[in-house]
């Protein structure tokens, strides 16, 4: 395990806490009389340690100590370090009513990433415990209970949540159709009552203006690696308008040197985009490059500042833009603070300098104009010069009124 942590560049103070743990546990497995480390002796090495804790109550020590003891176990089962969501909760779909989740589940992993797994899991355990509450297995559910249940989902859940929950209710009941497991296994009958809500009346996208835009750019602390990296990456979303999903899943690959090109595929929409690498992002990706980016051997030009190194996550981009908000003492109340905010913003002042859509649909990779028509929501100038004229009313319509 030590190995395994300097190869993936772990800090010495870091590997340092770990041989801490692992002393411990040597000298726990030493006072039992154990000679070869299993994962029920980690177990109880941590229940002695926490006397019995749930792992929501520790300190942040305690739960360092958890992680230290859970890879030891990774390695001996796996022959890896699993990469996870520390102790998300897991769900047992117990039972009778249960097994219907757990056969979902199942045949779910076929093809799932771990992350989609967990959200499936968490989405039908609201139909399990209603489920549970009405003392109904899934053979006895009715469009009626259906909407019984979409009403509580109404009641206790956002609209964003609920719809998210719906949609998961879909896959699901696709399944029980096709294994035959419900009363009436008519598909039709379930994709009509778990329908997405669409709310047709939008929120006006949050943007910035220009002089907030290069604020916030000029914010960003490049004497840090880290702020290296965030500068190159604000760099595409206030630029570019690229979404968070291809900031970060930006390769190597897709920066062509010799032609002074971004060449990528949306992750989103699948459609490839080409952009023109300009001066200002090409010397903030060389200077991340050469003088702060980790020096380990991955695909993706930007990672973690700190071991062990991978791949961005999604939330990181946001955080840090909102941290540089602050410091450029942009009031963003109301507002998104994250990258999209970013596009939204180059989306509309592209709109303000009367910019065509078709030429911004091109620039941000829509595959229609109708995408890129929201912005003309925000840009008052352009919904100013459509206002009609009052017509002229003659005084005696008034006075017709009271008459």
């Amino acid at each position: 395990m030590e190995a395994f942590l300097r190869a993936k560049k772990y800090e010495e103070s870091c590997i340092k806490r770990y041989n801490h743990t692992w002393d411990h546990l040597s000298d726990y497995m030493d006072s039992h009389g154990l000679r070869y480390y299993t994962s029920e002796i980690g177990q109880a090495f941590l229940t002695e340690c926490h006397n019995g804790a749930d792992y929501a109550s520790l300190t942040k020590r305690q739960k360092e100590r958890v992680r230290h003891v859970s890879v030891l176990t990774d390695q001996l089962v796996y022959g890896k370090v699993r990469r996870r969501v520390a102790f998300s909760k897991r769900y047992a779909f117990a039972d009778a009513i249960g097994a219907p989740f757990r056969a979902f589940i199942e045949a779910q992993r076929q093809e799932k990433k771990e992350s989609s797994i967990r959200r499936y899991e968490e989405r039908i355990d609201n139909l399990y415990q209603f489920l549970k509450s009405e003392n109904k297995c899934v053979q006895e559910f009715s469009p009626e209970l259906g909407m019984k249940f979409l009403k509580e989902l109404d009641e206790k859940k956002s609209e964003p949540n609920r719809n998210n929950i719906v949609m998961t209710m879909r896959v699901f009941f696709r399944y029980l159709c096709e294994k035959g497991l419900l009363h009436d296994c008519r598909r039709e009958v379930w994709m009509s009552l778990f329908k997405i809500r669409y709310v047709h009346n939008k929120k006006i996208p949050s943007v910035y203006t220009v002089e907030e835009v290069e604020k916030i750019i000029a914010s960003v602390d490049r004497a840090h690696p880290q702020g290296k990296r965030d500068y190159a990456m604000v760099l595409l979303a206030a630029r570019y308008g690229l979404r968070i999903s291809d900031i970060i899943g930006l390769r190597f690959c897709n920066l062509r040197w010799e032609q002074n090109k971004i060449v990528l595929v949306q992750k989103k929409t699948g459609g490839k985009v080409s952009l023109p690498l300009s001066e200002e992002v090409g010397e903030a990706i060389i200077e991340y490059i050469q003088h702060a980016r980790p020096d380990v051997d991955s695909p993706y030009v930007f990672l973690t500042a700190h071991a062990p190194y991978k791949e961005l996550g999604s939330n990181t981009l946001g955080a840090n833009i909102a941290e540089w908000m602050r410091y450029a003492g942009i009031d963003s109340t109301g507002k998104r603070k994250g990258p999209h905010a970013l596009r939204h913003s180059l989306a509309t002042n592209l709109l303000g300098a009367n910019n065509q859509l078709p030429v911004i649909s091109e620039i941000l990779g829509h595959s229609s104009t109708e995408s890129t028509r929201t912005y003309t929501r925000v840009n008052v100038d352009m919904l100013r010069q459509c206002a009609l004229d009052v017509p002229f009313v003659p005084s005696t319509f008034y006075g017709s009124l009271y008459e």
